[in-house]
């Protein structure tokens, strides 16, 4: 690591030669800087006002990286994005989840996420493939269609 000396074990020192492998990958060729490692300096302008984001810290006056990631910066904020995240889906993505909870008119799934996803009665299609509107027999017949520990996948 660039300036700082620790002692590792095998296992440490192959995740740490994965990791930055895959931070070569990650940062672009024309910018040598938007990969860093803990204790990385980050350059900025000091005439400009930043601000300082997720992974990063101030040191001796010095913008100082405490993740191992990508540098992104966005107006004037400047943070590290982590090599691994936790999955944060996006509205059109497709997801499994399995059910956890049948509540009344939508099921709660739970999809690995640090929150859990709701599955509405209304925008299922219902197994008679008739489009109208969802009655309280629909409701009753919710574990009909899902129940807990179903595993589901939805778009």
């Amino acid at each position: 690591m660039r300036g700082l000396q620790l002692s590792l074990n095998k296992t440490q020192k192959l995740r740490l030669e994965r990791a930055l492998e895959q931070l070569e990958s990650l940062s672009s060729k024309s910018n040598s800087d938007a990969s860093v490692t803990v204790a990385d300096n980050i350059s900025v302008d000091c005439e400009d006002a930043i601000l300082k984001g997720h992974g990063t810290t101030e040191l001796d006056g010095r913008v100082v990286a405490t993740l191992c990631g990508v540098v992104e910066r966005v107006n004037k904020l400047v943070y590290v994005r982590a090599l691994r995240a936790r999955y944060k889906p996006d509205i059109g993505d497709i997801i499994v989840g399995r059910v956890i909870e049948v509540a009344p008119k939508r099921w709660r799934l739970e999809i690995n996420f640090s929150q859990d996803a709701v599955l509405m009665l209304s925008s299922m299609n219902l197994p008679d493939g008739i489009q109208r509107r969802r009655t309280a027999i629909d409701e009753l017949n919710m574990r009909s269609i899902f129940e807990e520990n179903d595993v589901i996948c939805v778009s």
